[in-house]
């Protein structure tokens, strides 16, 4: 057995606890989480926390690392990319991956939702100790292509091991029969991973079928969807596709507005909303509206997107990023970066809070102020125990 205390363990889903004690096996395992300090136990100056989890990111996309400018907006990131992604090899992609999973481990990320559009990060995971949930990724606004794209999207999940599931890109990227297809799809206990108000534009494309997502489309030579204007927000206007899956995972939420949430309170009882602000600062060059999301007690999770839009796979520098620019506590930022996006990929019976019977991960906080009003800009992370 391992005994391990520190300044202050935070469990992840319960009050922080001053000292304390956690008793692990040797597999990891935790056996019990005492709110007494055993004087036989190994001491960490700092705070204690489950490992993180990371519930969006591209691993496929992590040849871009520091390849693509900051701030030039989503149509001309997604032009640059599409250039770069012609020019590396996928020798080099396939080591970037691995890097990258390599990366995410060293800064306690212990499980990620990973938008899968091809076969290139199925190997890295093999060899990977970190728990991923497969968002298979299909998107094709022309009705005409569906069964092509929804055949590619098949034989990706046929491919692919583990926790896997069919998921649309964005609400404006897809044909409704597309979206038919992913909603008759989903299983029992599956979650359904969405970019969602990205852009500024989305709502224009949608309430009024104009805009730089109109424009974009009309250059690439793509016929407007028959459905395009709904006279309606991107959500409330497909929602009724994803009431078949248990989890609803709201990705990005830059834009996000209060008739949105109400949508979503109102017609998804299993709803999370995943922020990655670098990502956001990154391509837009704005951050969503947290204090909008957290003053309704709204379940929040972090994710990092990818190297393409990051300059790192880090939680804690999402928590930071949130810390500098809004009024939010240490424990809710550790809830959204652990318990929360556990539960959003269906992994909370064994990570994301420290508890008897799991296996999270043990991850200590150092550098952290203890000032009242805290500051993480210097906090480091360091992993004590991995998950296994």
């Amino acid at each position: 057995m391992r005994k391990i205390t520190a300044d202050y363990i935070y469990p992840g889903n319960t009050t922080p606890i001053k000292g304390g004690t956690i008793t692990l096996n040797e597999e990891g395992e935790v056996l019990n989480i005492s709110l007494k300090t055993d004087a036989d136990a190994e001491y960490f100056q700092g705070i204690i926390c489950p490992g993180f989890v990371n519930v969006h990111c591209h691993t496929e996309l992590s040849y871009a690392k520091n390849q693509l400018p900051e701030k030039s907006g989503i149509d001309q990131f997604i032009h640059d990319l599409e250039g770069l992604k012609r020019r590396i090899s996928e020798e080099e992609k396939a080591d970037s991956v691995i890097s990258a999973f390599k990366e995410m481990q060293e800064n306690g990320i212990v499980a990620v939702g990973d938008i899968m559009n091809t076969t290139l990060s199925i190997d890295a995971k093999k060899s990977s100790p970190i728990a991923c949930y497969n968002f298979i990724e299909v998107y094709g606004s022309q009705a005409k292509d569906t069964e092509r794209n929804w055949n590619h999207a098949l034989g990706l999940a046929a491919a692919t091991e583990g926790t896997k599931n069919i998921v649309p890109h964005a609400p404006y990227s897809l044909s409704r029969t597309l979206f038919q297809k992913i909603r008759d799809y989903q299983k029992p206990k599956s979650t359904l991973s969405i970019h969602h108000m990205e852009s500024e534009g989305e709502g224009e494309y949608f309430l009024k079928g104009t805009g730089p997502l109109a424009e974009r489309f009309k250059s690439w030579g793509l016929e407007q969807p028959p459905h395009i204007p709904t006279h309606k927000r991107p959500l409330e206007s497909l929602g009724e596709f994803f009431h078949t899956a248990e989890r609803l995972l709201l990705i990005h939420n830059t834009f996000i507005n209060q008739a949105d949430i109400d949508f979503a309170k109102k017609h998804f009882q299993n709803s999370f909303y995943g922020l990655c602000p670098n990502a956001n600062l990154y391509i837009e060059g704005d951050l969503p509206p947290l204090n909008l999301l957290k003053n309704q007690d709204l379940k929040i999770c972090l994710g990092t997107d990818s190297l393409a839009s990051n300059h790192q796979l880090s939680i804690l520098e999402e928590m930071k990023i949130l810390n500098k620019n809004f009024d939010v506590s240490l424990e809710e930022l550790i809830r959204w970066a652990t318990y929360n996006g556990a539960c959003a990929l269906g992994m909370n019976s064994k990570l994301g809070s420290i508890e008897k019977g799991k296996s999270p991960g043990i991850l200590l906080l150092q550098n952290k102020s203890t000032a009242k009003s805290f500051d993480l800009t210097n906090a480091s992370v360091q992993v004590i125990e991995p998950s296994v």
